[in-house]
């Protein structure tokens, strides 16, 4: 076992024409499993990982879970030899206080995996420890992303790993055509069809580019007065949500999964959808899913933004736990394992630009739902959403505005000078 690992160190340039990554971290002697030191050592990370949207944890999700990161850990025998993971899945209602309770005997996880504002949170709580990001990570990731994950005194709380893309997912026994323009869709509404649409602001954010209402949302963001035009289209946009919440077939909920539940049971005919969600839906729905873009604004097409999937430090870690657990997060940032990863489970998409030309060109299709960072709405919902995640009191109070419009019980003109309003003051 020696002489073959030493052998993938003295050859570092032939192994890094057929791994990419792992001979670069070999050369730059990232990898304890270069060393020559006799046998390879077990290395056991605990891995905490919460559920995409706050739902109880099921004996099928347990399993499912355990699936994966067992694959994933096969696949990094290479990168880690030894490496074992041992898994625990919790929801996000019970996930903070279990952590605490853990973090608190000694006995807290070595690594975190969430979305962006789940790890922020945990992160305030004094849960995770501040993640040290190499030059060769920066580089790895999209610039909108990371800041993301930094706080307001420069701290990032978290590694972003992959991104799960919001789409259309509709009932192919129902809707023949997915609508492609929201005028469509209110067509389509009154001849029958049912929509189901999630309520938050993270869900919402395709709509509000359909009518490039966020650069006003910006604006305020940077203590700047929006301009008359700015105004005018976020007003547009709220006047959109409260008409479109009075059609009888156009179902505004609180949460994803009971969009997804009525899908399944014939209830709602198309819903917005994550990616993180296909397999559930494949499992129930087999061939009658259908996965469309969603549909356009008057103004722009519509361009949703990502839920940030990341990874955070526990702050329970040993030395040589913390050290594998930061050789793991040098790894799966580069373009070889964000590849990987992106073509073998088709719901997580790369951090990584580099990886996602790859994806663009193996996966037909994609570039039309993958997240590109040059895209002026992408940048703005990236900034929108890092003043979210960042100020849980911010994203409460904005959300009862979005609520009171959806209701009628706020006017879009009203609801747009609040908005406005709360956002420049936390500026």
């Amino acid at each position: 076992m020696q002489a073959a690992v030493q052998h993938h160190c003295h050859r570092a340039p032939l192994i890094r024409k057929r791994l990419l990554l792992v001979g670069l971290l070999c050369t730059a002697g990232l990898l304890s499993s270069c060393s020559s030191s006799g046998r390879t050592p077990i290395k056991m990370l605990r891995v905490a990982r919460i559920m995409p949207t706050d739902e109880t944890v099921t004996p099928a999700d347990s399993s499912r879970d355990r699936k994966r990161l067992r694959s994933f850990q096969t696949n990094l025998g290479d990168v880690v030899p030894g490496l074992r993971i041992q898994p625990a899945l919790y929801s996000e209602s019970v996930v903070q206080s279990e952590l605490a309770r853990q973090t608190s005997s000694g006995l807290g996880p070595d690594l975190v995996m969430g979305d962006a504002r789940l790890i922020q949170e945990l992160y305030e709580a004094k849960l995770l420890d501040p993640v040290p990001i190499t030059p060769e990570q920066r580089n790895a990731i999209a610039p909108g992303l990371l800041q993301r994950v930094t706080n307001s005194r420069g701290e990032v709380t978290g590694l972003p790993v992959s991104q799960h893309l919001q789409l259309a997912c509709y009932d192919k026994r129902k809707l023949k055509e997915p609508p492609t323009t929201l005028a469509l869709m209110s067509k389509q509404s009154g001849e029958g069809q049912v929509f189901g649409i999630a309520q938050s602001v993270e869900d919402l954010y395709w709509s509000m580019s359909g009518f490039k209402a966020g650069n006003a949302l910006v604006s305020s963001l940077r203590g700047q007065q929006p301009t008359a035009q700015q105004n005018q289209r976020l007003v547009r946009w709220l006047s959109w949500l409260r008409d479109a919440s009075y059609q009888q077939n156009v179902m505004f909920l609180r949460d994803q999964a009971t969009l997804r539940r009525q899908l399944i049971d014939g209830q709602l005919h198309w819903i917005s959808c994550w990616s993180s969600q296909l397999p559930q839906l494949r499992e129930a729905m087999k061939d009658n899913l259908g996965m469309s873009l969603l549909p356009a604004g008057p103004e722009a097409p519509g361009t949703p933004i990502s839920k940030l999937q990341v990874w955070g430090l526990g702050r329970n870690s040993s030395p040589r736990q913390r050290q594998t657990a930061e050789e793991l997060m040098q790894f799966i940032v580069q373009p070889w394992a964000q590849k990987t990863w992106a073509l073998r489970f088709r719901t997580n998409y790369p951090v990584n630009p580099a990886a996602a030309t790859i994806i663009n060109r193996q996966i037909p299709g994609i570039k039309n739902l993958y997240i590109f960072k040059g895209k002026e709405d992408i940048k703005v919902g990236d900034e929108i959403v890092a003043a979210i995640d960042s100020n849980p009191k911010l994203a409460k109070t904005i959300q009862n505005i979005i609520n009171d419009v959806i209701f009628g019980a706020k006017t879009p003109a009203n609801a747009a000078k609040q908005l406005q309003t709360v956002l420049r003051s936390s500026s």
